[in-house]
């Protein structure tokens, strides 16, 4: 329950974050400090909620740190399952993915029109061949999943300390 709280949690702060961005003229920077931020705190949010989910059902069951370690990675599991599919859904259904690839050209080339050296230029263009942009994609997936994870079993933790047996560890 908590990671598809998660996953819900995560889209509705995103929908806010723009709207907030929109609304009070922020560039596209803080927009996206806002998103990150709040992300992380629903992560956290979820990682706790599952404790406390976990604690309202077993109220007899000790919850140590590590208890609320573990329940906080299965909701942060959970949640990246809830919040990647529908992504990665919408990417192939609506096509997004030559958009995508188009911003991060536009970015490697304004970051390769900086450098003066011909080789840094090169090498800036090698990132923009199919194999490139895969394995920067495949490692971007993996690095959120990590955060997903580390984030939400942080939560559980938190949750533990708030909600578990105060002498277990």
């Amino acid at each position: 329950m908590a990671g598809l709280l998660l996953a819900l949690a995560i889209f509705l702060v995103s929908f806010i974050a723009v709207a907030v961005g929109l609304i009070l003229h922020l560039g596209q920077g803080p927009i996206g400090l806002l998103l990150l931020l709040g992300s992380w705190g629903c992560m956290l949010a979820a990682g706790a909620a599952a404790v406390r989910v976990y604690r309202r059902r077993r109220p007899e069951s000790a919850i140590s740190t590590g208890m609320g370690a573990r329940l906080g990675i299965v909701s942060g599991l959970l949640g990246f399952l809830f919040y990647s599919v529908p992504q990665a859904l919408r990417l192939a259904l609506f096509h997004s993915g030559a958009a995508i690839r188009d911003t991060m050209q536009k970015a490697v080339e304004q970051a390769a029109t900086q450098s003066p050296d011909p080789r840094a230029q090169e090498m800036m263009r090698n990132f923009m061949s199919p194999g490139a942009l895969a394995a920067i994609f495949t490692f971007l997936v993996v690095l959120f999943f990590l955060v997903f994870l580390v984030f939400s079993s942080l939560g559980g933790v938190i949750g533990a300390a708030i909600w578990g047996d105060k002498h277990s560890s």
